[in-house]
């Protein structure tokens, strides 16, 4: 049995905590520029873990897992590879899919998209839209890989960002 699914079967269970948010952030990651225009062949990584046992064991009152699906995410450009005057946007994305598997070698589990953007423009901010009703309980039971795939052109100079995730956990 997977080691989340030890965590999950056995918590208390619920008094009054119907629901709850765990946020996940995504680490610092860099997209390397080039000052000739070129297709964006593999879109950057999207390092989105979701092994979320941690975060729901510290919800005091929290029952059993019932669904957990994904409520927000964005990716948000940073100042370490902003040079004085440099402008980073995401326009030179235009289009990103996420998508979420398992890891069990035989699962029964599809690949799944859960979010995507398209054409974002000279914002600093990227908002996903989220695909609503994906319950990802059982991809994160047995180990959940996130992949991305997207299209786009490098951008003209390096590029930093982060991000943040946000799932709701709904308990029984």
């Amino acid at each position: 049995m997977p080691r989340l699914t030890y965590l999950l079967i056995p918590l208390v269970a619920a008094c009054g905590l119907d629901e709850f948010d765990v946020d996940q952030p995504i680490p610092e990651q860099a997209i390397q520029g080039s000052g000739i225009p070129a297709p964006l062949a593999a879109l950057f990584p999207l390092p989105l873990d979701l092994d979320l046992q941690a975060k729901i064991k510290e919800q005091k009152n929290a029952g059993s897992v019932d669904k957990i699906t994904l409520s927000s995410l964005r990716l948000t450009i940073t100042a370490t590879r902003r040079p004085p005057g440099d402008t980073d946007d995401w326009s030179f994305v235009e289009s990103v899919e996420v998508f979420v598997a398992s890891r069990a070698p035989n699962t029964t589990l599809p690949k799944v998209k859960i979010a995507s953007v398209a054409n974002p423009g000279a914002v600093e901010v990227m908002e996903f839209a989220v695909e609503p009703g994906v319950n990802l309980r059982r991809y994160v039971e047995e180990g959940a890989r996130v992949d991305t795939r997207g299209s786009g052109t490098i951008p003209a100079d390096d590029v930093s960002y982060d991000g943040l995730a946000v799932f709701s956990v709904d308990v029984l």
